[in-house]
């Protein structure tokens, strides 16, 4: 392929990114607009977003559980990823459990994933912190770890009752908090799963054992 070449596929690659982003970023407003203008609700705990939300973290799951699958040396630190992801998926459904068990069920499930992805990824430290490192020096970490911030830091700052009283005083209507809330944890899911997608294509499958003890590295691009 010539220089020229090259530099036009390069271009193309990267505008495909850009409309491929552009369409993702779009699905949140999409789906807000859903609950607001065909369902008619205020995105309250049984709405299109929560759904979606919920349906994205279990993909996101799975991407992690496929990498796991073709390559036994992640499994120790994809227990602990599979886990934290699995957590907050049972987080997300906690009002599924509050009506098949009771308030605040949700606590123990999660709670028993939890330990159990510890417990096993600490039979073997030194492949779980080997796998950890390989895991954040790759590509896409900071894409996932923007993802994560954004749900995990930036929804819970921005959606805080007291700054939306303050904003809107006597016009203040909670509608308009869980909008902007939940809004912007369904666009930190939709991140946090493209990065993950983009983990699991940018796999390396380990065909036999010997390449597996030799290459602990199962991601092909850094």
């Amino acid at each position: 392929m010539s220089h020229r070449s090259k530099n036009a596929a390069a271009i193309f690659y990267a505008f495909a990114q850009f409309l491929l982003l552009a369409v993702l970023f779009s699905l949140p407003v999409l789906i807000i607009r859903i609950d607001v203008f065909i369902l008619k609700n205020s995105v309250p705990e049984v709405s299109a977003v929560e759904y979606s939300e919920q349906i994205l973290l279990f993909f996101t799951t799975l991407c992690y559980a496929y990498i796991a699958k073709q390559s036994p040396s992640f499994r120790r630190f994809g227990a602990l990823v599979i886990g934290f992801f699995l957590c907050l998926l049972i987080r997300e459904l906690d009002m599924f459990f509050d009506q098949l068990v009771f308030h605040g069920f949700w606590v123990y499930p999660a709670s028993i994933v939890a330990a159990s992805a510890i417990l096993f990824s600490l039979t073997n430290r030194a492949e779980t912190a080997a796998q950890f490192a390989a895991f954040v020096k790759h590509r896409h970490f900071a894409l996932l770890c923007l993802g994560l911030v954004l749900l995990l830091v930036f929804s819970r700052l921005f959606g805080m009752g007291s700054l939306w009283r303050e904003v809107l005083d006597e016009g203040y209507v909670r509608a308009a908090k869980n909008i902007a809330e939940e809004g912007t944890e369904l666009m930190a899911y939709v991140i946090i799963f493209y990065a993950s997608l983009r983990y699991a294509f940018a796999m390396k499958p380990v065909k036999d054992e010997s390449a597996q003890k030799t290459n602990s590295n199962i991601f092909c691009k850094h």
